[in-house]
């Protein structure tokens, strides 16, 4: 089994210029409250040609709101303040720049390995520089227990 049978090819994705208040909204409506509290989604970032650029995942973007902040302060007004200040940031601020991706003829025990070293939630799947799907771990799993199933 290779990438290919397991990716996603509706991939949801943003341009470096992208805010990340403009993310945000992005992957709420492209993955549902529900989703995107559970399934830790992340948007594709591109560049002007289209080119895989980065990821922007909720972690970065957690990361980049608390990167300041000092330790006991909780107060909601100062976390209002925190999310204000990066709001309005291109992606590219944020992003995890040059992620690990994988071709389409990847082998799905290849993906595993990267799942397993990188502790990954999700893998973009290219050709050439062109985003062409993603695989989400829930995939992976999916395709595993499918192996599993037929295995016994």
């Amino acid at each position: 089994m290779k990438a290919k049978d397991i990716m996603v090819t509706d991939v949801p994705s943003i341009t470096t210029k992208t805010t990340v208040g403009e993310a945000v909204r992005i992957m709420k409506s492209n993955f549902g409250d529900e989703s995107f509290l559970n399934a830790a989604p992340g948007l594709i970032v591109v560049n002007e040609r289209g080119g895989l650029a980065g990821i922007l995942t909720p972690l970065s973007i957690i990361t980049a709101i608390m990167d300041d902040a000092p330790e006991g302060k909780s107060d909601p007004a100062f976390f209002g303040s925190l999310c204000d200040r990066i709001k309005d940031l291109p992606t590219s601020a944020i992003m995890e720049h040059q992620p690990i991706s994988v071709t389409q003829d990847a082998s799905v025990s290849d993906v595993a390995r990267l799942f397993l070293t990188h502790r990954f939630q999700r893998v973009p799947v290219v050709d050439g520089k062109k985003v062409v799907g993603i695989i989400y771990r829930s995939r992976l799993l999916f395709a595993i227990s499918q192996s599993l199933i037929v295995a016994s």
